[in-house]
């Protein structure tokens, strides 16, 4: 399984990411590795660790890549350590067995973006996730860039989250086309936060008329809301909200 999570800011992709990864791992995907490849990183909080725990998460360090000359003098960049190793010495361990990586995050203020070291070890997330034998899931960075970069070219699923309003839609069928166009072998649309029938209703015509196949509807839970407030993974604040129960047909569905 190699299953990457995308959608437009605020969609709640990393609320998805986070549950769906310990309930696959609960439901016996063994071994699973879970990677925020978001410059915002939240999923440790998602998946169940404390917010000082989170505090003291530390991205995946320069030493792991290598730059080379070919006989053209142009340089190329990969992994200096074998993906098993990577995850061995700085994989950190979350609830039901989930293997945590952090690839990168802003730490500063006023550089024009992430630092050039944080940046150049998410370039390599699809490199990773690629050579790793172990079940992956991936919070992408949200947006576009990542598709039109190319960055998941190597997974197998791509989980395209989206709300029931235009702009987010909108925003979904461009990933969809995209992600298409990668070649990803399954591109599934996840209606999140559906508060009724119209909601509903416009999700599934617009998913209809862009040829997006819609594979499950995570209704709005205002428990969910509740766990942030408190700082909690939504799993562990109530497993029997309408959204886990939700999220667990579609873990089932994945495998």
């Amino acid at each position: 399984m190699k299953l990457a999570v995308a959608g437009k800011g605020g969609s709640g992709k990393t609320s998805v990411a986070g549950t769906l990864a310990r309930l696959l791992a609960r439901g016996g995907v063994a071994r699973l590795v879970a990677v925020d490849a978001d410059s915002n990183p939240n999923l440790g909080l998602t998946l169940g660790l404390t917010p000082e725990e989170s505090a003291r998460l530390r991205p995946l360090p320069r030493t792991i890549l290598k730059r080379e000359k070919d006989e053209s003098g142009k340089v190329h960049v990969s992994l200096a350590e074998e993906p098993a190793v990577i995850l061995s010495r700085h994989g950190f361990a979350a609830p039901d067995g989930v293997t945590l990586l952090l690839m990168g995050a802003v730490d500063h203020a006023g550089a024009g973006g992430m630092c050039g070291a944080h940046a150049a070890v998410r370039t390599r997330v699809g490199e990773l996730v690629e050579e790793n034998d172990r079940p992956t899931v991936i919070d992408m960075e949200a947006g576009l860039e990542h598709l039109s970069r190319g960055t998941i070219r190597h997974t197998r699923t791509a989980l395209l989250i989206v709300e029931p309003y235009f702009k987010s839609m909108e925003t979904g069928a461009r990933m969809d086309a995209l992600a298409r166009e990668l070649g990803i072998p399954r591109v599934l649309t996840v209606a999140n936060k559906v508060r009724g029938e119209a909601d509903r209703r416009a999700l599934a015509e617009f998913c209809a008329g862009r040829g997006m196949e819609l594979a499950a509807e995570i209704p709005f839970d205002e428990s969910f809301l509740e766990a942030e407030r408190k700082g909690r993974a939504p799993l562990d604040h109530d497993p029997s909200s309408p959204a886990i129960q939700a999220l667990q047909q579609l873990s089932v569905k994945l495998t």
